[in-house]
């Protein structure tokens, strides 16, 4: 039986778990190396503060989340087929590694974070003049 999430140190499992799969993949790989051009030594750190503040009550996120997204979208349409991807392959890397209501928890918040953004870059996408 796998452990749930309960730690920062958890957290810094699955985010470097997924964040690995990430430039090789066929969908989203593109956005992330060759359109954002993600400097992960910087992006993770952030990561792990989003997640601990989603999922702990963690402090020390400081952002928004959703301005880098918009300028990514403004290079190329992310749909939401990249957000599908994403969210299919944030379940993969939790089941990976954990299980309980925490990690049920992850899901739920990172699925919530897919559909609302799919929807915001769908409608825009559509929808400029």
């Amino acid at each position: 039986m796998k452990k749930d999430i309960e730690t920062k140190a958890d957290i810094q499992i699955f985010v470097d778990a997924f964040y690995a799969k990430m430039p090789s993949d066929d969908l989203v790989g593109h956005v992330f190396m060759d359109v954002a051009h993600v400097d992960f030594s910087k992006h993770l750190p952030k990561m792990y503060d989003f997640w601990e503040m989603l999922l702990m009550d963690g402090k020390n996120y400081q952002g928004a989340p959703m301005r880098p997204h918009l300028e990514i979208n403004q290079k190329i349409p992310l749909t939401p087929a990249h957000f599908a991807r994403w969210l299919q392959l944030f379940y993969a890397t939790l089941d990976e590694h954990f299980e309980g209501p925490k990690t049920e928890d992850a899901k739920l918040k990172a699925r919530n974070i897919a559909d609302t953004w799919a929807y915001k870059l769908d409608y825009i996408n559509h929808h400029q003049a």
